[in-house]
């Protein structure tokens, strides 16, 4: 009888979840027809939906025999965590045969898709086990660069200085759930700390500790342009995932630097 249903294809199953408070944040309850489906399995891969270079993710079914629901379990938090999943959304989910996997599309609270671009085989993520592929970065959210035009704000005294992120840019990239980002530029790194500041109109982030060094050592003034773009998404890390920090506690959020100065000369 296992055999007969772990020969079942997948191929043409769909469906859709939405992320509601609670009920997805350490493990996702799959729809009944799906989980009779899915007969005897208890490995599935996740994918986010875009191709064949989004890594693949080992994630484990289990069942809950008194309520009689399978779920999604160990490998489903790093995945959502990774991915900056949040309450509201909505996720398709539709079997790839040819990947052996459940592709993932993601709509966030503004109801559109949310796009994600690959970063290539240099970044942070990491491979499915039964891929054996190593390490490959996660998927880079959109949008994926800002710019910002120096003020005295943002060059004064230690201390003080400090550099507000936009609220999109920070959103997407799940700087609320981030301790630091990494600053390139010129074949150089730099550590820089984020700072969170209660607003009426919501939390902003800031570049605080590490972004004066930066600024001092690369000689910036007031009227030179900072064009940042991430070229590692990184996973985003609260402060009680003890065991999520150890297994990620070198994957960064990294961002690419490039400057060009108030006399027009660029710097990179």
């Amino acid at each position: 009888m296992e055999e007969e249903m772990a020969g079942l294809s997948l191929g043409d199953s769909e469906f859709f979840k939405i992320l509601l408070p609670g009920m997805y944040e350490e493990a996702l309850r799959l729809p009944a027809k799906f989980a009779r489906d899915l007969g005897a399995r208890r490995d599935l891969k996740l994918r986010l939906a875009g191709g064949e270079m989004m890594p693949l993710w080992d994630v484990e079914v289990f069942a809950d025999e008194k309520r009689g629901d399978m779920y999604l379990g160990r490998g489903w938090k790093k995945f959502a965590r990774a991915h900056d999943l949040r309450d509201g959304y909505l996720l398709v989910f539709r079997y790839d045969d040819g990947a052996a996997a459940l592709t993932v599309t993601v709509f966030d609270r503004s109801t559109c898709r949310k796009q994600y671009v690959h970063a290539g085989a240099a970044g942070g993520g990491k491979a499915s086990r039964g891929a054996g592929a190593g390490r490959l970065s996660l998927a880079i959210a959109e949008p994926s660069h800002f710019a910002v035009s120096l003020r005295q704000c943002n060059l004064g005294t230690k201390q003080n200085q400090y550099l507000n992120v936009p609220v999109e840019f920070q959103d997407a990239h799940g700087y609320a759930r981030r301790r630091q980002v990494e600053l390139r530029m010129g074949g150089r790194s730099w550590s820089v700390n984020l700072k969170r500041g209660k607003r009426v109109l919501g939390d902003r982030t800031a570049f605080k500790y590490g972004w004066h060094q930066f600024c001092v050592d690369n000689g910036l003034e007031v009227g030179d342009t900072c064009f940042f773009t991430v070229i590692r998404e990184g996973a985003c890390v609260d402060d009680d995932d003890e065991e999520w920090e150890d297994e990620w506690e070198d994957d960064e959020h990294v961002l690419k630097v490039e400057v060009r100065k108030k006399n027009g000369m660029m710097l990179t």
